[in-house]
């Protein structure tokens, strides 16, 4: 293909400007895989001989979460302060009055989010590998309203009243008299309440039965009551076997994802720093319009004024396990161009591929 057929024309590049956001859309899970694979090839089918040097594949979701919340600076922000060791673990506490039951303070804090949003975006990084998740406690819940205000209601199993009272019982042998053990008590010591005769031995007046329970209702005695949840948001009696439990977690980062981290999120402060230095205000991880009217989202975005003029510098970050490829160069291209940057830099970690070199 001659050199300048390679170039993109301005047509090309608003269509590439369109795969890249409908990249997002995707990635975004704001569209279904059908309705992306159609239109996605229908883009690149405009493209003409710009597709032979894209080379674009069907991205995975999987594989490109990591690189799209590793763009979101909620969560570059708490991933810095897990990499400086000011949270080590985070951990979640239990809230039953949210919703969700449990919350991760620590983390709502740094992510200005709450309640089920940060316990989102927690799974996800620990989804891509970023974080470990361990287990922390379980949770029951009500089937019929979710709730987690739920209260452990033992009762009689004969005729179903909560108006139950539990003691250590004992039996004399003489009588038969079962009875808890403070109704024996007397100022000599033990003394049968039905026959009022004395017990003196254990194994030969009396024995203990351990503990038992006596309903207060219909007098039945009984050692295992029957177990229900009762809901305080519904008024619901749930047997124990129907209650719903919910896992919740404990997060930390992969030890194994860390030097990784550390060479991102190292690069972007050098970077941040050196412009700084040289009179730029440096935005990080911020959301920029474009003259298409387009909201992108750039790793890092300078700007200097100088009198009239000003100074625009469009910088991404890509992270690949082995190379970062053409598609990722053209989606900083359009970003840079659409948001008027006279310089567009793009961080291949580890390198480019060399189609895109």
């Amino acid at each position: 293909m001659p050199e300048d057929e390679k170039r993109p024309s301005s047509v090309d590049l608003l269509r590439l400007k369109k795969i890249a956001e409908l990249d997002d859309l995707f990635l975004s899970k704001k569209i279904g895989v059908e309705e992306y694979t159609e239109l996605r090839k229908k883009l690149i089918g405009e493209l003409g001989p710009m597709t032979e040097l894209l080379a674009i594949k069907l991205p995975e979701p999987a594989a490109k979460i990591e690189s799209a919340m590793l763009r979101d600076p909620r969560v570059l922000r708490l991933l810095d302060r897990m990499m400086e060791g000011n949270i080590a673990e985070i951990k979640p506490s239990i809230d039953l009055n949210g919703k969700l039951g449990f919350r991760y303070s620590s983390a709502d804090e740094v992510l200005g989010t709450q309640g089920r949003q940060t316990a989102q975006i927690l799974e996800s990084l620990a989804e891509d590998g970023i974080l470990r998740r361990s287990f922390f406690e379980k949770l029951p819940f009500c089937p019929k309203c979710e709730s987690f205000r739920l209260i452990l209601s033992t009762r009689c199993p004969r005729c179903d009243s909560a108006n139950i009272v539990k003691g250590r019982a004992l039996e004399h042998f003489v009588c038969g008299h079962v009875g808890f053990e403070r109704d024996f008590r007397s100022g000599r010591g033990y003394l049968c309440p039905k026959c009022r005769k004395e017990l003196r031995l254990i194994g030969t007046d009396y024995r203990a039965l351990g503990v038992l329970y006596s309903c207060q209702d219909c007098h039945e005695v009984f050692s295992n009551p029957v177990e229900k949840w009762r809901c305080l948001a519904c008024e619901s009696y749930i047997p124990k076997a129907e209650v719903d439990e919910a896992r919740i977690y404990s997060y930390r980062l992969d030890d194994a994802k860390r030097g990784r981290l550390k060479v991102e999120l190292k690069q972007k402060r050098q970077i941040a720093e050196l412009l700084a230095g040289q009179g730029y205000k440096v935005s990080s991880s911020v959301k920029v319009r474009g003259r298409s009217g387009v909201v992108h989202d750039l790793d890092l975005f300078a700007v200097k004024k100088e009198g009239l003029l000003e100074h625009r510098i469009a910088i991404g970050i890509s992270v690949a396990d082995e190379e970062v490829g053409l598609d990722d160069v053209f989606k900083m291209y359009v970003k840079g161009s659409d948001v008027g940057a006279q310089d567009i830099i793009l961080v291949a970690i580890p390198r480019l591929s060399p189609s895109a070199s």
